[in-house]
């Protein structure tokens, strides 16, 4: 089995927009780690990290898909 860091390199290969995906997933964790930082989140704050945390969730999945995927042609 490849290791991750090698699939990684085969989806960027394979699907163009991989690369996108990464640049936007790793964008929000920069961000969230930010608000994590703060002692106090408002609750408008708290509202927004959930939907930041869950849009990263999606990315994350959307990569290890488009990961497999790639796995399975090579």
């Amino acid at each position: 089995m490849l290791r991750d860091e090698n699939l990684k390199a085969l989806a960027r290969e394979k699907f163009h927009h991989f690369k996108t995906l990464e640049k936007k997933h790793q964008e929000l964790d920069d961000i969230i780690d930010k608000m994590e930082k703060k002692a106090v989140l408002t609750p408008q704050e708290e509202l927004e990290l959930k939907k930041l945390k869950a849009e990263r969730l999606r990315l994350r999945d959307e990569m290890l898909a488009l990961m497999k995927k790639a796995q399975e042609e090579s």
